[in-house]
């Protein structure tokens, strides 16, 4: 999902996090394959790193065959529902087959679940290092074109205008493709513009595929248990749903999400999102005859109700950590035996928990003056649901600077933010699960037919997030959880 971005910084609560950095050590040699290419260059940088073409040429292999298969998920009205389709079904099989080609010969299991998640344990190998667990999902959006998608490669790409489709141009100077400036000489892959690519979150499935594989053939490598979830229904809010703990063996000490949009920031903050549904009724009768037949005008109510809450709090008034209640849909509901009722969806969306327990007694209030300036309205609410969790509540505290210095080693210059919006860890997190941040996965302009990624960068966070299981190892029990 598209998020808007803040730097951490002006967040209060999130000072904890910002522990001195120390200076980076200098980036370790990295080894490279041979060229599968015999007109590719031999050699393509991506920052401080060098990627051979063979790396590349497997990575974009990985992410067009992943790409291809149509994984949109299906979104309902009723929340209690877990619709799994066909191309979902086909993407976690995809991903289960090449993580059992990967794990094979190994001690690493790989399960796929009833409900089409997939799981993958490396168990530790040196005792007394914390166990984490990483996360990308299998479904994309169904908020943009989908259908029979079809990946383009552009190669070497030279800086220009990509055409796409007709009069579809993604271009460098457009808020689409910006980042394109930085993909110079690099592979980047889109749609053929008539439907989105799915590099959300099919960016992030590549890159822990690959991650896994590096962690099984590098029998020198320290870690933890290492846990890998694979979901489902991301993008539609419900990816926790049918997420189960044991398959990771309960809750792991550190999560880390990799599905974020920005190359060179990760988020430690959130909006805790909740949801209410508001239900007026009344009697039917004629406005003529209103005052003697007890007249209950249930979209007259709701709207008063609506009508009740400061503008101050409503999203075009909030910026920043400010959050906001958002009434965005009111259906009616099918008259039955003379009394009709009129449904009112609310998103609340907050950093501090406070707001959200003032935000909860604006529209308690709301709904007590709804009640006496309309006396024949019965309102009830249903049920809240919560959505997603502010990651920051439950964070391992010592996790932000171990990325921010494996970002430095690989090339980049990370920086913590907040967003005005949900991941996956957050959706986990309202479940009772560790917070955890979100990586960069190399997905752009996600959630539309613009939608593209660069090979390098998935690679560059591939190196990123295999710096982070070194560096927890290395610190061992000082690495702070609590």
């Amino acid at each position: 999902m598209k998020k808007l971005n803040l730097n951490v910084k002006t967040i209060c609560l999130m000072a904890m996090f910002f522990v001195a950095w120390p200076a980076c050590a200098s980036s370790p040699a990295w080894p490279s394959a041979p060229s599968c290419q015999a007109k590719a260059k031999a050699k393509v940088k991506t920052q401080t790193r060098t990627y051979d073409s063979k790396a590349v040429e497997k990575m974009t292999e990985r992410f067009v065959a992943y790409a291809k298969i149509n994984s949109q998920g299906t979104d309902t009205s009723d929340m209690s529902v877990f619709p799994i389709n066909a191309g979902q079904r086909e993407m976690a099989q995809k991903v289960e087959a090449d993580l059992q080609a990967a794990v094979r010969g190994t001690s690493a299991t790989v399960r796929r679940s009833e409900s089409e998640y997939v799981y993958v344990k490396i168990p530790a190998n040196a005792k007394g290092i914390p166990s984490i667990m990483f996360m990308a999902h299998l479904d994309i959006t169904p908020e943009a074109p989908g259908g029979n998608i079809t990946p383009v490669v552009h190669r070497a790409y030279d800086g220009g205008d990509l055409v796409l489709s007709g009069s579809l141009v993604l271009s460098p100077s457009t808020p689409q493709g910006r980042h394109l400036a930085q993909c110079v000489g690099k592979t980047i892959v889109t749609s053929d513009g008539t439907t989105l690519l799915g590099a959300d979150d099919k960016t992030g499935c590549a890159i822990l595929v690959t991650l896994v594989e590096r962690v099984v053939r590098d029998k020198n490598m320290r870690h933890g248990d290492l846990y890998f979830v694979f979901s489902q229904n991301e993008d539609i809010g419900r990816a926790a749903d049918r997420f189960e703990a044991s398959y990771v063996d309960g809750s792991p000490d550190v999560v880390i999400d990799i599905d974020g949009d920005t190359q060179t920031r990760f988020s430690v903050a959130n909006f805790t999102a909740a949801a209410r549904v508001y239900r007026f009724s009344g009697k039917e009768a004629h406005p003529g005859d209103a005052y003697a037949s007890k007249y209950g005008d249930v979209l007259t109510a709701a709207a008063f109700f609506i009508g009740q809450l400061p503008p101050a709090k409503h999203p075009s008034a909030s910026r920043g950590t400010q959050g906001y209640i958002h009434c965005y849909a009111m259906t009616p509901i099918t008259t039955t035996n003379g009394v009709s009722s009129t449904e009112v969806k609310v998103r609340l969306r907050y950093f501090d928990k406070q707001e959200g327990d003032t935000l909860r007694s604006l529209l308690d209030g709301a709904a007590t003056a709804m009640r006496q300036a309309y006396p024949n309205v019965r309102v009830e609410a249903q049920p809240e649901f919560m959505q997603y969790e502010n990651v920051a509540y439950t964070m391992a505290p010592s996790l932000t600077s171990v990325i921010v210095e494996s970002g430095r080693e690989c090339g980049l210059a990370l920086e913590p933010q907040s967003e005005r919006g949900g991941t996956t860890s957050a959706m986990m997190a309202a479940k009772g699960l560790r917070g955890g941040p979100c990586l960069y996965s190399g997905q752009q302009a996600e959630h539309s037919v613009y939608e593209w990624t660069c090979v390098e960068d998935m690679l560059q966070m591939t190196d990123v997030a295999e710096t982070v299981i070194r560096k927890i190892a290395s610190q061992g029990n000082s690495f702070h959880i609590n």
